[in-house]
């Protein structure tokens, strides 16, 4: 869209120009020659505006408008029709699992994988179910860290680069949970394990957040990693018949900006995405905390453009300080950058 607003305003500057030197220097012969001329680069400018601003309206009946019920914006992928639903199944690779090198590293990767064979007793193969109650204790973490640093920017009276990206996050999981939420209704006895669930990972991961932040994001990093396998076994199921494949909700749809005739299939693929986001941003913070880096993690739609643009990679390190080479051998930057 901004392209054809660059060019409209380029076009209108030229067009300035000329009539600015038709009337100081390159005066016709007679008047009506003047006027004649005038008239056609008004007319030319005219219809021009018209085109290029038709181009603008029709660009934007792709963008569909803010809603009250959520923050759009809080998922990279806001406008996905059929073709880049296809895209994103075509090009996804399952991310590895980030190599623990620490204790802590290891703390977080074995207390993840504990909560996953429990849950897995508990659901079994009820994926729906499963996905309602990971959903509702997974946007934990990005409120539990982005109020943290929020109030310590505050006390500290100075910025921080990461509280949006993780509220977003935040906001981004509730969404998950209000999609699942109009195709399945929990049991009673799943709504009772969510709230005590939720009061209990909610005060243990604060006090791990203030003791540790480095090992609390690697452990939702790992969080992440194993919901992208989740969803990805979900697929497997929704192609074999043992999922149902309904109908995506209309709230999914326009927050998602898939096609009318999505599919949860269709919405699974987007969600996989969000998550394998979330694990990339949590392992790469807990990357920059120990190398003392505030830096922004700053992610694009990697369908269309890079997906981040300043990893803390092994280039970076060795390219800022000897002291980085030192601490690279201690840390195993993501997988991928």
């Amino acid at each position: 869209m901004f392209k054809y607003v660059t060019v409209l305003n380029k076009n209108n500057n030229l067009n300035k120009l000329l009539l600015n030197s038709i009337s100081k220097g390159n005066t016709l012969n007679s008047n009506n020659g003047l006027a004649s001329t005038s008239i056609s680069i008004n007319s030319s400018i005219r219809s021009f505006s018209s085109f290029s601003s038709s181009k603008v309206m029709l660009d934007k009946r792709s963008e569909k408008p803010q809603n009250p019920l959520y923050h759009r914006n809080s998922t990279l992928y806001s406008f996905t029709p059929r073709d880049v639903l296809i895209k994103i199944e075509k090009d996804f690779v399952m991310p590895p699992s980030y190599e623990a090198k620490s204790l802590s590293d290891n703390f977080a990767k074995f207390s993840v994988l504990f909560l996953r064979k429990f849950s897995n007793l508990f659901f079994k193969e009820k994926f729906l179910h499963y996905a309602i109650v990971l959903e509702t204790v997974a946007a934990v973490p990005g409120l539990v860290a982005g109020m943290f640093l929020h109030l310590k920017t505050l006390r500290n009276m100075q910025s921080n680069n990461w509280i949006k990206i993780l509220m977003d996050e935040m906001e981004n999981e509730r969404m998950h949970l209000l999609s699942f939420m109009e195709l399945t209704k929990p049991t009673l006895l799943e709504r009772g394990m969510v709230a005590v669930t939720q009061a209990i990972y909610w005060n243990l991961f604060l006090v791990f957040y203030v003791l540790s932040p480095k090992t609390a994001h690697r452990f939702t990093g790992y969080l992440e990693e194993q919901a992208v396998v989740t969803y990805t076994h979900m697929l497997e199921d929704i192609d074999s018949g043992k999922v149902p494949n309904y109908k995506a909700p209309q709230i999914a749809i326009e927050y998602w900006g898939l096609p009318e005739d999505a599919t949860l299939r269709d919405l699974i693929l987007v969600i996989r995405q969000d998550e394998s986001d979330h694990r990339l941003v949590n392992h790469e913070i807990s990357n920059k905390i120990v190398l003392n880096n505030n830096e922004p993690i700053i992610l694009e739609n990697h369908f269309h453009k890079p997906t981040i643009i300043n990893p803390v990679g092994e280039e970076e390190i060795k390219e800022h300080s000897q002291e980085g080479i030192r601490i690279e051998k201690k840390i195993n930057p993501t997988s991928e950058l």
